[in-house]
């Protein structure tokens, strides 16, 4: 058996700002801004941290914690630039009172993933004067906090903050704010993540020195996030940012994370049919900016009794494969027998039979076919939020799906796209003219070109170049929805408001509008066609993308190694931090690309019950940095789980990882600290509060509980005993006769 941890090694929680204090549109952060364009949940009333900390920290206390971690809201501390509120840096210094005040160590993060939106408009991260601002915030806030703090962290999980610069050439939006103007190239966008990783370097150890200057005992660092990887595996990445020696170096970097390995494209290079947007379809292709808006309706008979959808209770009503009326079939009529068909002159012909009593579809789409009817068919409308029609594309080409965009852009605002629909639709010339999504940047403006000739050859090797080269662009489209894409008898031309538009993205490319073939494409076939044959090979060359990159290292410790090269990490910066401090929640014993990337996305979602669990990669983590960076303390500032995840509850989970880092200790490797995430149920990063994003050892009914109620869980009650009794090499009896 493992001996135990000693009295001075800590146990500990933690929290951030944004995370758990409510919004205040007076000091609106960077990600309440990200958050409201991406349209994602916003943190509303959090969890009242604000207000409620006392009651957190005591909760804390009661587990036996003798640390507890919680960030500090800069929006907040400076809410314009250069002033400094007193009261909200006096509130700040009630916590840490509140905090020693129950026999804890406070633990003061300074950035956790946002800063005030007022640093952003003066060019944020990647300013020149960064270090500098972020320095005068660190100097007034330790001014304040004083002495009662001895352990800070500056920027939490810096090497995620990459991502709000850089794209993979398989996703559309970035994963975090602030992302970069349209048409960013992919030099542009690593040459901007090099800026930011020496911008953090600077900046946290001028922040450093400040806060030093005030307490020379205290001790700063910062905890970049680690996935658990084979420790030969994780050498090997490590050596592509230690093997970079200039900044010419970075075109061989950008080029492998920007630019698909291989030309690959489907059967036509988009296509413009009805398509609604969607986030299951996002995850398998590109979708445009929106072109139209639509709801869901109903079409009957014009001799029908049928008055409302209340009157199709087990009722017969079609519906086509594969749309997205098919996916809300059961919210829209739940009472209702879907009749399901691949083709919509099928379903009017079973409508006209009898054989359904309605046909259900977008509103737009079934207007056209009344206008056809001629008195015919009529229509009942069933909702009232709007469903966006959008261009899908394959993924892997942003130069491409950026033009489509553009295009699509221009289409709106020069008056064709009213001209086209007044023309086409004209029972919907009233309706509302899609707005630009500008949902995946912050940054102001857009380099987009409108009008004028040609584009400029595009970079060889693109799909972009490749229909230059061809000479027209490839589209699928309908040829059987009167107003968006129909053909007529007369002349067996295609007409409509996406067929214009089709013709608007050939002239972007081409300044040619005539430069554009038509394919007809059915319902079902709509994501097919663009999707690449040889898409079930896109895992393995996302692995070697990342795995052969520099976004892939833990690039913070390498650099206070002095293992990077000096326009990464300047020479004043190496060594510069007091502790080690590291994240760990998930990993792969074995190497398995497809499992990583099937996380990847799960985790874009919110699904961290989906995370693959390896315990035993936070001991071979520790251990390695202990190496890396000899006589430095260690500190897990992050660690912890959902519910449930790879088939292990919460309580499992803390048990098994802290029996790793007590292994590690015993092993001789000086770790001192352990911070479980965290006390209480959070707002995760824009995801709805949900079991699957819940990493609260108190729960509370974020949406549905008016009082924020904080109830202990079964995992809480292991973690107190886990502490009491300073070891988790076996499970505490009391907690094992209640759970097995």
């Amino acid at each position: 058996m493992l001996n135990p941890f000693p009295e001075n090694f800590l146990f500990g929680v933690g929290s951030s700002d944004h995370q758990c204090e409510a919004y205040d549109p007076a000091f609106e952060d960077i990600r309440d801004v990200w958050d409201r364009l991406h349209g994602n949940y916003s943190r509303r009333r959090a969890t009242d941290f604000w207000v409620r900390f006392p009651e957190d920290i005591r909760h804390a206390a009661s587990l036996g914690c003798k640390l507890f971690r919680f960030s500090v809201s800069w929006a907040r501390v400076e809410p314009s630039p250069g002033e400094f509120s007193a009261e909200a840096l006096a509130h700040y210094r009630e916590v840490v009172d509140e905090i020693v005040h129950n026999d804890m160590e406070p633990l003061v993060t300074l950035h956790h993933f946002t800063w005030p939106v007022h640093i952003q408009e003066r060019g944020g991260m990647l300013a020149k004067e960064f270090p500098e601002r972020f320095r005068l915030y660190a100097q007034k806030t330790a001014e304040t906090l004083g002495a009662k703090v001895a352990y800070w962290i500056t920027f939490n999980e810096p090497t995620i903050l990459a991502y709000g610069y850089l794209k993979p050439w398989w996703e559309r939006n970035y994963f975090f704010p602030p992302g970069l103007p349209g048409g960013t190239s992919g030099f542009e966008q690593i040459t901007a993540v090099a800026t930011l990783m020496r911008n953090l370097f600077l900046a946290h150890t001028e922040a450093r020195a400040a806060i030093r200057e005030l307490n020379p005992a205290a001790k700063v660092g910062s905890n970049p996030s680690l996935l658990g990887l084979p420790t030969w595996l994780q050498k090997l990445i490590d050596r592509n940012a230690t093997r970079l020696s200039r900044v010419e170096d970075l075109e061989r970097v950008a080029s492998q994370l920007t630019k698909r390995p291989f030309l690959a494209a489907g059967k036509v290079d988009l296509v413009v049919a009805t398509l609604t947007a969607t986030k299951s379809r996002e995850e398998k292709i590109h979708l445009s900016e929106a072109y139209f808006v639509s709801v869901a309706s109903l079409l009957l008979s014009c001799g029908s009794k049928i008055r409302n959808a209340g009157n199709l209770a087990q009722e017969r009503v079609a519906v086509l494969k594969s749309t997205t009326t098919q996916e809300k079939f059961s919210s829209l009529l739940p009472f209702s027998i879907p009749e399901v068909f691949g083709k919509r002159r099928d379903a009017l012909a079973a409508l006209d039979a009898g054989v359904v009593c309605a046909f259900l579809s977008d509103h737009a789409i079934l207007s056209g076919i009344v206008s056809e009817s001629s008195g015919k068919y009529r229509l009942i409308n069933l909702e009232s939020d709007g469903q966006e029609y959008v261009a899908g594309m394959a993924k892997g080409h942003p130069l491409f799906t950026e033009t489509v965009d553009r295009a699509i852009r221009d289409f709106k605002k020069s008056g064709a796209w009213a001209k086209s629909v007044e023309q086409h639709l004209p029972d919907a010339a009233k309706t509302m003219l899609p707005q630009d999504r500008q949902r995946y940047t912050l940054a102001l403006g857009e380099d987009g070109r409108t009008g004028g000739g040609p584009l400029p050859p595009a970079p060889q090797g693109t799909l972009l170049r490749h229909i230059q080269d061809r000479g027209y662009l490839k589209a699928g489209v309908n040829r059987d929805v009167p107003g968006f894409g129909f053909s007529k008898r007369e002349n067996g031309q295609i007409y409509g408001l996406e067929i214009d538009l089709a013709h608007e993205i050939a002239r972007v490319i081409f300044g040619d509008r005539n430069k554009v073939r038509f394919y007809p494409v059915k319902t079902s076939q709509r994501i097919k066609w663009v999707c690449p044959v040889l898409r079930f090979v896109d895992p393995i060359f996302k692995f070697l993308t990342v795995f052969r990159s520099l976004l892939s290292t833990n690039w913070w410790h390498l650099g206070m190694a002095g293992k990077l090269p000096e326009f990464l990490c300047p020479r004043e910066c190496v060594g510069k931090e007091d502790f080690v401090g590291l994240d760990y929640y998930w990993g792969l014993s074995v190497l398995q690309p497809w499992k990583i990337f099937g996380f990847i996305q799960s985790m874009s979602k919110g699904r961290f019950d989906l995370a693959p669990v390896w315990p035993r990669g936070l001991r071979a983590r520790l251990k390695h940095y202990s190496r890396l960076l000899p006589g430095k303390e260690l500190i897990v500032v992050e660690n912890g789980c959902v519910d449930q995840a790879g088939g292990i509850d919460r309580g499992t989970y803390l048990r098994k990882h802290i029996r790793e880092v007590q292994k590690a200790y015993h092993d001789g490797v000086p770790v001192s600290k352990y911070v479980a995430w965290s006390i209480t149920t959070n707002v995760e990063w824009g995801n709805a509060p949900a079991p699957c994003c819940d990493f609260g050892l108190f729960r509370i009914a974020l949406e549905t509980d008016p009082y924020l109620k904080r109830q202990e869980t079964s995992s809480a009650a292991e973690y107190r005993e886990i502490i009491r009794l300073r070891t988790a090499e076996l499970r505490p009896l009391a907690v094992r006769s209640s759970t097995e």
